[in-house]
């Protein structure tokens, strides 16, 4: 929901924010947009159109609205965006990726965002891993200097609000949440909040659970989100014999997935890439310790030993020893969760995302 942070950015320096969405949407993100005052555009073009249809079809879009600024989520379709804010006579572009580039993707994907990347005023990834990844280097974009002064590509982290949540938990009643979803007191909660499908990995966290739940009793995962693999998430964990240890949430608007998120002793985020790790760092806000898969952006939030325990990527006996270390260990869950907590406050808050995006919007 990065682009929800920046679009409240924006308004409160003062910009008209229209969102333009090509495709399929989803109606509680646009709600969500609307509620804090975007224009939001759904297009609902069919992802089969041409390439030219594509872009000529948003060049008359952005030529409609005629913005001083195009700012293109760098997600598919890729490069046809930037290219038709360009044929749309756009001066200034930014484009942000929030992906890291991965053997999958293959080489050509990393040459398309390069050159796209060229056909941009400035160029943003949302983590240094992710940004070396496609480029093979990587800068934080520093506020203090000028636009032109600063590298074509450069790291602007993903933002937290801290104060937001702070609230959120404030007045969260945690019994309360804890009886809803018929889980006692007693049990320590492991849980993970992401999209259900393959690259997030929590059949990863389901096939550790399965082992950890045969050794902790006292034990219960909660799992929040959504998507196209959680039919056969649930189904593994049937054939598992733990379903009745694990609560599905489906999706939750934000404000109620942090209410969720609250009642959590441990998160793990075992992707199996990550841009940046948006669920670890609200964790760590929450003052959850975070047990994170040693990948990309991932190892950019969380501090092994620190803020929580990196294990290797699909690791399942990795994954399983480091929730057991944290399952009998309340200190050691405190002290992650303070750490982490104060490096969220240090690195990844509300108030430096602005700042860098004020500085990067108003040069």
């Amino acid at each position: 929901m990065q682009t929800l942070k920046l679009s409240k950015v924006l308004q409160s320096l003062g910009f008209t924010v229209t969102v333009l969405c090509y495709f399929e949407h989803d109606a509680i993100i646009v709600k969500e947009f609307q509620t804090t005052g975007s224009d939001v555009k759904l297009l609902d073009m069919k992802r089969n159109l041409s390439t030219w249809t594509f872009i000529n079809r948003l060049r008359k879009e952005i030529q409609k609205i005629n913005p001083e600024v195009v700012h293109v989520q760098y997600m598919a379709p890729g490069a046809l965006p930037i290219i038709a804010a360009r044929r749309a006579g756009i001066k200034k572009i930014f484009a942000t990726v929030h992906q890291p580039w991965i053997h999958s993707h293959g080489l050509l994907a990393k040459i398309i965002l390069r050159v796209a990347a060229l056909l941009t005023t400035k160029f943003i990834a949302v983590s240094l891993n992710a940004e070396k990844s496609w480029f093979g280097s990587a800068t934080l974009f520093n506020e203090k200097r000028s636009l032109k002064f600063q590298p074509h590509h450069f790291t602007i982290h993903n933002a937290i609000n801290i104060a937001e949540i702070d609230q959120i938990l404030a007045r969260t009643n945690l019994s309360q949440i804890k009886k809803y979803l018929n889980i006692s007191a007693e049990k320590i909660i492991i849980g993970s909040i992401s999209r259900l499908r393959k690259e997030k990995g929590v059949d990863i966290l389901l096939d550790a659970f399965s082992q950890l739940v045969d050794q902790k009793k006292n034990i219960h995962l909660v799992i929040i989100g959504t998507g196209p693999d959680e039919d056969d998430l649930k189904a593994k964990a049937i054939e598992a014999g733990c379903q009745n240890q694990i609560s599905f949430c489906g999706q939750a608007e934000w404000e109620h997935a942090m209410e969720l998120l609250s009642i959590i002793d441990i998160v793990v985020v075992p992707s199996r890439f990550e841009g940046f790790g948006l669920a670890a760092a609200e964790a760590m806000a929450l003052e959850k310790p975070v047990v994170a898969s040693d990948t990309t952006g991932l190892k950019e939030v969380v501090i092994d030993q620190e803020t929580g325990i990196l294990f290797s990527v699909g690791n399942v006996s990795a994954l399983v020893l480091a929730l057991q270390e944290l399952v009998i260990d309340p200190d050691l869950r405190y002290r992650y969760g303070l750490a982490g907590k104060k490096r969220v406050t240090q690195y990844f808050s509300s108030e430096i995302f602005t700042n860098k995006i004020t500085a990067l919007y108003n040069d």
